[in-house]
């Protein structure tokens, strides 16, 4: 006997032998009227009464002997109604235009020449080229726990800095996930990307990249940069960073 959540309105059983059906509302009795082999395997299709998706069920059935089979099986349907699922369709078709458009971004950008043809043909420098600056007045945080060896900013469409920074001895390793760069008026400069491979052993120095947005119009100093790692823990604040 099988027991459904839900009342059936059809059952179709395709295999060998044959059997009798008895469909009551939400139960479904199954009893052949003929000897059939043991092991054999036949296809129950049922269909629900509510109208609700899935509006079929597909059931592969064995037959076994009187001890081995189960008496009583119950089935339980995860309902879903049409409008739940054609949100899910259309947000999943969504999500696909998004993929075949960074798809298209991608195979576009391999197209592209590196180095400097690289950056004038992507737009991301223009006539005036890349201009560079060295910052020789960082100010550190007195909590910063990691030393700083040099400070350099280049900028085109966007921002650049390139940070070096030293781990002491004996220190934990620190990695840089994230970081925010505010201006004097505290207004924040986007930023688009960090980049920093591998933690920072320690006493082991290493550079870390951080990239704007691309930025219009002149760059009123001076900016607060501050790196953090995953947990939180440890941030890195420079202050006095200026732009070319």
């Amino acid at each position: 006997m099988l027991r459904f959540d839900t009342p059936l309105v059809r059952a179709e059983l395709t295999g060998p032998g044959r059997f009798r059906k008895v469909m009551d509302g939400e139960l479904l009795i199954l009893v052949p009227e003929e000897p059939v082999d043991d092991e054999s395997r036949a296809t129950l299709t049922v269909s629900f009464a509510d109208g609700a998706v899935p509006t079929q069920a597909t059931l592969q059935l064995i037959v076994a002997t009187p001890a081995r089979a189960e008496r009583q099986v119950e089935l339980f349907r995860r309902a879903r109604s049409a409008a739940s699922l054609q949100r899910e369709l259309r947000e999943t078709q969504r999500a696909l235009q998004g993929l075949h458009a960074e798809n298209a971004r991608l195979k576009a950008s391999q197209t592209l020449p590196d180095g400097l043809m690289g950056l004038w043909t992507s737009g991301d420098m223009g006539r005036t080229g890349v201009a560079a600056k060295e910052n020789l007045g960082i100010r550190k945080h007195a909590r910063n726990s990691l030393a700083l060896r040099f400070v350099l900013t280049f900028r085109s469409r966007s921002v650049l800095m390139v940070v070096s920074l030293k781990n002491p001895p004996g220190a934990k390793p620190w990695q840089a996930t994230g970081a925010a760069l505010v201006g004097p008026d505290s207004a924040e400069l986007k930023v688009a990307r960090v980049w920093a491979p591998a933690a920072l052993k320690p006493d082991e120095e290493r550079t870390i990249l951080v990239e704007t947005e691309p930025v219009e119009g002149a760059l009123r100093g001076p900016f607060t940069l501050t790196l953090w790692a995953e947990d939180g823990k440890r941030p890195i604040i420079l202050g006095n960073i200026e732009f070319p």
